[in-house]
């Protein structure tokens, strides 16, 4: 399993980007599947402050195609839930 650590931005607009928080539960966001048959590389996202496991057992083409719907692609904002930074996923995470 591969680890990416995620960047670290200000508070975002919520118009602007897709913002998730979760309130006083301490859990990744996104927990993949866990299929064998699946020929890809899991991932899992850290807090690119303190470590926390944001989302695991990713498959390395789920998120890049998820980030690149359109040509400008798309961010997405997780609050870590440890120490509430915002860390972004976006198409510059992934180099195909």
């Amino acid at each position: 399993m591969t680890d990416i650590k995620c960047k670290i931005i200000s508070e975002p607009h919520q118009d602007r980007k897709a913002v998730f928080r979760q309130s006083s539960i301490k859990t990744p966001y996104i927990d993949g599947d866990d299929y064998e048959d699946v020929q890809s590389i899991k991932m899992s996202y850290l807090c690119g402050n303190c470590d926390f496991i944001l989302a695991k057992n990713i498959h390395s083409d789920q998120i890049a195609q998820l980030l690149s719907t359109n040509s400008k692609g798309l961010d997405i904002v997780l609050q870590c839930p440890e120490c509430k930074e915002f860390n972004v996923l976006n198409s510059d995470m992934h180099t195909s």
